[in-house]
Protein backbone atom coordinates (compact mmCIF):
# COMPACT_ATOMS: atom_id res chain seq x y z
CA UNK A 1 0.00 0.00 0.00
CA UNK A 2 3.15 2.57 1.18
CA UNK A 3 4.80 1.36 -2.04
CA UNK A 4 1.71 2.02 -4.58
CA UNK A 5 1.23 5.53 -2.66
CA UNK A 6 5.27 6.70 -3.12
CA UNK A 7 4.79 5.59 -7.00
CA UNK A 8 1.66 7.51 -7.49
CA UNK A 9 3.44 10.49 -5.63
CA UNK A 10 6.59 9.91 -7.97
CA UNK A 11 4.46 9.92 -11.62
CA UNK A 12 2.42 12.95 -10.32
CA UNK A 13 5.95 14.32 -9.65
CA UNK A 14 6.93 13.51 -13.13
CA UNK A 15 3.76 14.60 -14.62
CA UNK A 16 3.98 17.93 -13.14
CA UNK A 17 7.34 18.45 -13.76
CA UNK A 18 6.42 17.21 -18.13
CA UNK A 19 3.22 19.44 -17.86
CA UNK A 20 5.09 22.35 -16.22
CA UNK A 21 7.91 22.76 -18.74
CA UNK A 22 5.42 22.28 -21.56
CA UNK A 23 3.26 24.73 -20.31
CA UNK A 24 5.75 27.17 -20.00
CA UNK A 25 7.32 26.96 -23.24
CA UNK A 26 3.76 27.51 -24.52
CA UNK A 27 3.12 29.72 -23.12
CA UNK A 28 6.28 31.94 -23.65
CA UNK A 29 5.74 31.21 -27.33
CA UNK A 30 2.30 32.55 -26.52
CA UNK A 31 3.60 35.81 -25.29
CA UNK A 32 6.23 36.07 -27.94
CA UNK A 33 3.84 35.76 -31.30
CA UNK A 34 1.41 38.86 -29.15
CA UNK A 35 3.86 40.95 -28.25
CA UNK A 36 5.67 40.45 -31.91
CA UNK A 37 2.70 40.11 -34.03
CA UNK A 38 0.08 41.87 -31.87
CA UNK A 39 1.90 44.57 -30.23
CA UNK A 40 0.09 43.19 -26.61
CA UNK A 41 2.63 42.06 -23.46
CA UNK A 42 0.66 40.40 -20.92
CA UNK A 43 2.12 41.90 -17.95
CA UNK A 44 1.64 39.08 -15.31
CA UNK A 45 3.72 36.52 -17.79
CA UNK A 46 7.48 37.91 -16.60
CA UNK A 47 6.54 37.42 -12.77
CA UNK A 48 4.85 34.28 -13.02
CA UNK A 49 7.38 32.25 -15.08
CA UNK A 50 10.19 33.24 -12.75
CA UNK A 51 7.81 31.91 -9.64
CA UNK A 52 7.32 29.02 -11.67
CA UNK A 53 10.86 28.59 -12.71
CA UNK A 54 12.08 28.61 -9.12
CA UNK A 55 9.18 25.88 -9.02
CA UNK A 56 9.83 23.46 -11.46
CA UNK A 57 13.90 23.67 -10.68
CA UNK A 58 13.39 22.35 -7.53
CA UNK A 59 10.65 19.70 -8.14
CA UNK A 60 13.34 18.64 -11.07
CA UNK A 61 16.05 18.32 -8.29
CA UNK A 62 14.36 16.46 -6.32
CA UNK A 63 13.74 14.04 -8.76
CA UNK A 64 17.08 14.22 -9.55
CA UNK A 65 18.12 13.18 -6.12
CA UNK A 66 15.83 10.51 -6.59
CA UNK A 67 16.66 8.95 -9.58
CA UNK A 68 20.93 9.29 -9.20
CA UNK A 69 21.02 11.96 -12.15
CA UNK A 70 22.79 14.59 -9.93
CA UNK A 71 26.30 15.18 -11.80
CA UNK A 72 28.48 14.41 -9.86
CA UNK A 73 32.37 14.87 -9.76
CA UNK A 74 33.12 10.97 -8.15
CA UNK A 75 36.63 10.70 -9.53
CA UNK A 76 38.32 9.31 -6.64
CA UNK A 77 34.51 7.56 -5.29
CA UNK A 78 34.62 5.00 -8.04
CA UNK A 79 37.91 4.41 -7.66
CA UNK A 80 38.14 3.06 -4.18
CA UNK A 81 36.64 0.00 -2.82
CA UNK A 82 33.00 -0.59 -2.36
CA UNK A 83 33.27 0.27 1.50
CA UNK A 84 34.74 3.33 1.17
CA UNK A 85 32.40 4.47 -2.00
CA UNK A 86 29.16 3.82 0.39
CA UNK A 87 31.43 5.65 3.03
CA UNK A 88 31.84 8.72 1.32
CA UNK A 89 28.53 8.85 -0.62
CA UNK A 90 27.24 8.40 2.65
CA UNK A 91 29.21 11.22 4.11
CA UNK A 92 28.26 13.82 0.91
CA UNK A 93 24.29 12.70 1.24
CA UNK A 94 24.19 13.64 4.88
CA UNK A 95 25.86 16.48 4.15
CA UNK A 96 23.94 17.31 1.64
CA UNK A 97 20.43 16.58 3.63
CA UNK A 98 21.86 18.80 6.61
CA UNK A 99 22.05 21.85 4.11
CA UNK A 100 18.43 21.15 2.52
CA UNK A 101 17.38 21.00 6.33
CA UNK A 102 19.02 24.19 6.51
CA UNK A 103 17.33 25.95 3.34
CA UNK A 104 13.96 24.34 4.21
CA UNK A 105 13.64 25.72 7.63
CA UNK A 106 15.14 29.06 6.46
CA UNK A 107 12.52 28.96 3.58
CA UNK A 108 9.32 28.52 5.45
CA UNK A 109 10.69 31.01 8.12
CA UNK A 110 10.90 33.04 4.94
CA UNK A 111 7.61 32.54 3.72
CA UNK A 112 5.94 32.87 7.76
CA UNK A 113 7.43 36.60 7.93
CA UNK A 114 6.29 37.72 4.18
CA UNK A 115 2.64 36.22 5.06
CA UNK A 116 2.71 38.18 8.11
CA UNK A 117 3.92 41.82 6.37
CA UNK A 118 0.92 40.91 3.76
CA UNK A 119 3.48 41.54 1.10
CA UNK A 120 1.98 40.80 -2.92
CA UNK A 121 3.80 40.50 -5.83
CA UNK A 122 3.74 43.57 -8.51
CA UNK A 123 1.67 41.93 -11.38
CA UNK A 124 -0.01 39.25 -10.40
CA UNK A 125 -0.86 40.50 -6.47
CA UNK A 126 0.00 36.47 -5.23
CA UNK A 127 0.72 36.51 -1.70
CA UNK A 128 4.39 36.74 -1.75
CA UNK A 129 4.53 33.39 0.39
CA UNK A 130 3.44 31.71 -2.33
CA UNK A 131 6.22 31.78 -4.00
CA UNK A 132 8.93 30.78 -1.34
CA UNK A 133 6.58 27.86 -0.22
CA UNK A 134 7.84 25.45 -3.35
CA UNK A 135 11.55 26.42 -2.13
CA UNK A 136 10.68 24.98 1.80
CA UNK A 137 8.52 21.77 0.46
CA UNK A 138 11.00 21.07 -2.30
CA UNK A 139 14.34 21.29 -0.01
CA UNK A 140 12.53 19.32 2.62
CA UNK A 141 11.77 16.12 -0.24
CA UNK A 142 15.54 16.69 -1.40
CA UNK A 143 16.23 16.34 2.39
CA UNK A 144 14.59 13.34 2.98
CA UNK A 145 15.31 11.72 -0.08
CA UNK A 146 19.37 12.02 0.59
CA UNK A 147 18.31 11.39 4.30
CA UNK A 148 17.25 7.97 2.16
CA UNK A 149 20.28 7.41 0.18
CA UNK A 150 22.28 8.08 3.35
CA UNK A 151 20.20 4.57 4.92
CA UNK A 152 21.22 3.12 1.83
CA UNK A 153 24.85 3.71 1.62
CA UNK A 154 25.09 2.97 5.90
CA UNK A 155 23.60 -0.08 5.15
CA UNK A 156 25.62 -1.21 1.99
CA UNK A 157 28.99 0.45 4.09
CA UNK A 158 27.75 -2.23 7.01
CA UNK A 159 27.37 -5.15 4.43
CA UNK A 160 30.36 -3.79 2.00
CA UNK A 161 28.20 -5.07 -0.58
CA UNK A 162 27.84 -3.59 -4.06
CA UNK A 163 26.12 -0.16 -4.72
CA UNK A 164 22.27 -0.09 -4.94
CA UNK A 165 22.12 2.37 -7.89
CA UNK A 166 17.96 3.01 -8.63
CA UNK A 167 17.31 0.84 -12.24
CA UNK A 168 17.10 4.03 -14.20
CA UNK A 169 20.25 5.99 -13.30
CA UNK A 170 23.07 6.21 -15.66
CA UNK A 171 25.50 3.04 -15.19
CA UNK A 172 28.95 3.02 -12.91
CA UNK A 173 31.78 3.66 -15.40
CA UNK A 174 34.73 0.97 -14.54
CA UNK A 175 37.28 2.29 -16.34
CA UNK A 176 38.36 5.89 -17.37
Amino acid sequence: MLKKGLQALLYLEKGVLVAGLLGLALMAFVEVISRYFFNHSFTWFEEFSRYFCVFLTFLGASLGVKHGTHFCMDFVVTRVGERWEHIMRLTTNLIAACMFSLVSWLAFEHALKLKKFGTTSAAMSLPMYWAYLPIGVFSATLCLRFLLQSIQHGRGALKNGPLDMPADAPQKRTSP
